[in-house]
């Protein structure tokens, strides 16, 4: 799935077992090499007291990605749990990418950015 986001696309991928549904939502920059140890960092510091889900970098390509995930019992979610699922992703997307991108392009501190982005 491909959606607009406040600051460009975001691609949707959901994974569904037996026993799990995973949701992972992609911005569609990539982290330069150069900057993926800062990147790391800064994920670290977001991740920190998130209490649905969870940002993850590739190290070998720079992809960047929220996850999220739900236990699945006998009866699969409702239409408005699996929506929510969706738009927590999404939303993380949106308040976290432009601390990252001033990060990388603004050399902005990664503390101070993160810091932005949760107020």
């Amino acid at each position: 799935m491909l959606f607009e986001g406040k600051h460009g696309d975001i691609r949707v991928m959901m994974i569904i077992d037996e026993s799990m549904l995973q949701v992972f939502t992609h911005p569609a920059n990539k982290i330069p090499e150069s900057h993926r140890q800062l990147i790391a960092e800064a994920i670290t510091r977001a991740n920190y007291g998130l209490k649905l889900g969870n940002f993850e970098m590739d190290f070998e390509d720079g992809e960047i990605r929220y996850q999220t995930a739900l236990p699945l019992g006998e009866t699969f979610p409702e239409d408005d749990i699996i929506d929510h699922i969706l738009y927590v992703g999404g939303a993380m997307i949106d308040r976290y990418v432009p601390a990252f991108l001033s990060i990388i392009y603004g050399n902005e501190d990664v503390k101070l950015a993160i810091s932005a982005a949760e107020m």
